[in-house]
Formats: C-alpha cells, sequence, structure tokens
C-alpha cells in the first residue's frame, strides 16, 4: 500500500514539474462587443503586433511613450489608452499578447472585445479595444 501512496505521489510531481505553466497577464473588464463577428486570424496577428509603430521581431516593449496607440491591420484595428490620464503607454510585448490571449479565453478567438490589462503604462492599466473597422 505504502508503494502505491508513493508511486502516486511521485507520478503527481514529476507530471506538475513536466507541464509547462503559462502565466496570463491579469485582464479585467472583458466585455465582449461583436460575438457574432469573427476577425480573420492572420489580420489580428498581424494588427497585434502593429501597436505603437510595431513591436514584431526583436522588439520587446512600446517605444516612443505614446499616450495612446492603434495596431490596424485591414479591417481589424486594436485601440490601447492608458486608465490614467496623462500617463504613457510602455507595455511589454509578452504582457499585450499575453492580454489579448485572456480576453480571447474570455470572448473567443478573434472575436470583438473591450478589456483593461493590467499595467502596461507609466501610470495605471491600459485600456484596450479590439474592433472591426
Amino acid at each position: 500500500m505504502r508503494a502505491v501512496s508513493f508511486l502516486t505521489a511521485v507520478t503527481l510531481v514529476i507530471g506538475a514539474v513536466a507541464s509547462p505553466i503559462y502565466r496570463r497577464a491579469n485582464v479585467s473588464n472583458v466585455q465582449c462587443t461583436d460575438p457574432n463577428t469573427t476577425l480573420d486570424s492572420h489580420t489580428t496577428n498581424v494588427a497585434i503586433l502593429a501597436i505603437c509603430g510595431g513591436i514584431a521581431g526583436t522588439i520587446e516593449k512600446c517605444q516612443g511613450a505614446p499616450t495612446n496607440t492603434t495596431g490596424q491591420s485591414g479591417d481589424v484595428r486594436f485601440t490601447l489608452t492608458p486608465t490614467v490620464a496623462g500617463a504613457t503607454i510602455n507595455i511589454s510585448k509578452g504582457r499585450w499578447e499575453q492580454g489579448v490571449k485572456a480576453a480571447f479565453a474570455q470572448c473567443g478567438q478573434d472575436k470583438p472585445f473591450t478589456a483593461v490589462i493590467q499595467g502596461g503604462a507609466s501610470s495605471g492599466d491600459v485600456a484596450v479595444k479590439l474592433e472591426q473597422v
């Protein structure tokens, strides 16, 4: 009986260590604005990387401290604004992408939404809107 309990415990520990844990950015106030619309996945991905003048490749963070920014590709647009007046956007690529994934987890992949991503600004959080234009 002890051997079975021991093997069960070892299996659980090995499984826990072997499974990657992905931390998603904290997202609040998620509103699914148009559940009947599904945006083109490729166009959405291009728009994700178009914020802040472009964060593709080796760029790891929003550059230039903008007070707002958009990322648009075709008919898909992300709009980001700080939640605190006068703050600037300095969101990292990782936080941004994880925030979008967290909102998609609630609304559905490539569905329009509004949400607030924790952090990502010189003060306060970042409000995000994904829409079809």
